[in-house]
């Protein structure tokens, strides 16, 4: 079985050879090396890096029909990535009227591959490059803004598939990705299919309903600021997967919006009102069963986090009933947080407690929470103090 080299990358692995000396010399030379780099390196894998993420929908086509065209046609493979969600560059501003919008080239890794022979990829790659300049001159964008938590009903898994949304507009739909605040969604398209395409999006998130729930009420008086217990009631609940299983129980979609300060109130998206009530019916019996007297924080510096993680919480749940929540981003510099959850905790399919707790039952929370939080802070004075220094490296 004969070997097949891996398709080497045109893009980084270029180098400039100069060669000096009369006119006939340098041709030979010239197609002599030119002969001697085709024979070995016959297959390359060339990335465009010049085209902008927002055409991608567009030189794919519908469900990949325009790629696969190219594909058959110059005997390459072509990947042009999805793009319906961005992170570190937003889609470009809308125009002004007249002007075409200011597409940029798309950021760090995100570009389309052209792998193949290489007079094939370099024909591939021109007609690309051709579609790509009349798409810049065609197409316009329009952005408006939506509620973040009714953009999944748009596309995704409560809405519908980003191919199928441009299969049937003709546009292609941009949300903001990630965990940044931006709300607005951008629509691109010719100037004649933009606007139904907006209709369709509005359409999609108008499909479904929304309610505001302020879990924070239940405990005005909370100490440190009902905001703030929202917030570790809300981190609590999301660790143990509560909000996952009332979402699936009542076919409602819950987003927990939380900042430095504490807890936002709560948002809930359903089609049945129905669903609404018995799913706000739930989450308050829930929410009274966790009253501030069975939570605490404590400050613990990050370093000692996997330690308590796999040393600690572990002994903690057992001897105190007691579980304990680190925070999803270590360097956040939020506390840890402990929840009294008694000797049922210990149980796999631990079911999270509901309803006004009794006095002696509050009794037993501040007990637990004030054995709990001593013992893990004598654990961590034991440990040697930390430190932090900075040093200059010379660069390489």
């Amino acid at each position: 079985m004969e070997d097949t080299p891996e398709p080497v990358d045109e893009d980084d692995d270029m180098l400039d050879i100069t060669i000096k000396g009369n006119p006939v010399a340098l041709t030979l030379a010239r197609d002599e090396i030119a002969k001697i780099a085709n024979e070995r390196t016959a297959t390359v894998n060339s990335k465009l890096r010049t085209i902008p993420a927002e055409l991608y929908p567009f030189i794919a086509g519908p469900h990949n029909t325009r790629a696969n065209a190219l594909e058959e046609t110059h005997g390459v493979q072509i990947r042009v990535p999805p793009y319906h969600t961005w992170t570190s560059q937003p889609p470009p501003s809308k125009p002004l009227r007249g002007q075409a919008p200011a597409f940029i080239p798309a950021a760090s890794d995100n570009h389309i591959t052209i792998a193949g022979d290489r007079a094939a990829v370099q024909a591939a790659r021109a007609e690309v490059e051709h579609i790509a300049e009349q798409l810049r001159r065609q197409l316009t964008l329009q952005a408006f803004s939506l509620t973040r938590g009714q953009h999944q009903f748009i596309i995704g898994e409560r809405g519908i598939p980003a191919q199928e949304f441009f299969a049937n507009t003709g546009c292609a739909i941009i949300l903001p990705g990630g965990d940044n605040d931006e709300d607005e969604i951008t629509i691109v398209g010719p100037a004649d299919q933009v606007e139904a395409a907006v209709e369709r999006a509005i359409d999609l998130a108008g499909s479904v309903n929304s309610a505001t729930f302020d879990i924070s009420k239940q405990h005005r008086n909370a100490p440190g600021g009902a905001r703030v217990h929202a917030r570790n009631v809300t981190q609590y609940l999301r660790e143990r997967k509560e909000i996952e299983r009332v979402e699936k129980l009542h076919q409602t979609q819950i987003v927990t919006p939380m900042t430095p300060e504490g807890a936002d109130p709560w948002q809930l998206y359903y089609r049945d009102g129905k669903n609404s009530i018995r799913a706000q019916t739930e989450l308050n019996n829930i929410i009274a069963a966790h009253p501030p007297s069975r939570m605490a924080t404590l400050p613990i510096n990050e370093f000692f986090h996997q330690y308590l993680k796999n040393e600690v919480t572990p002994r903690v749940k057992k001897d105190y009933g007691v579980h304990v929540v680190l925070p999803s981003d270590p360097e956040s510099g939020a506390p840890i947080l402990l929840v009294f959850e008694g000797e049922s905790g210990l149980e796999p399919e631990y079911q999270v407690p509901r309803g006004q707790p009794s006095p002696e039952e509050i009794a037993a929370f501040q007990q637990g929470i004030q054995d709990a939080r001593k013992h893990i802070q004598d654990i961590i004075d034991q440990q040697e103090k930390i430190i932090t220094t900075s040093i200059d490296v010379p660069r390489m």
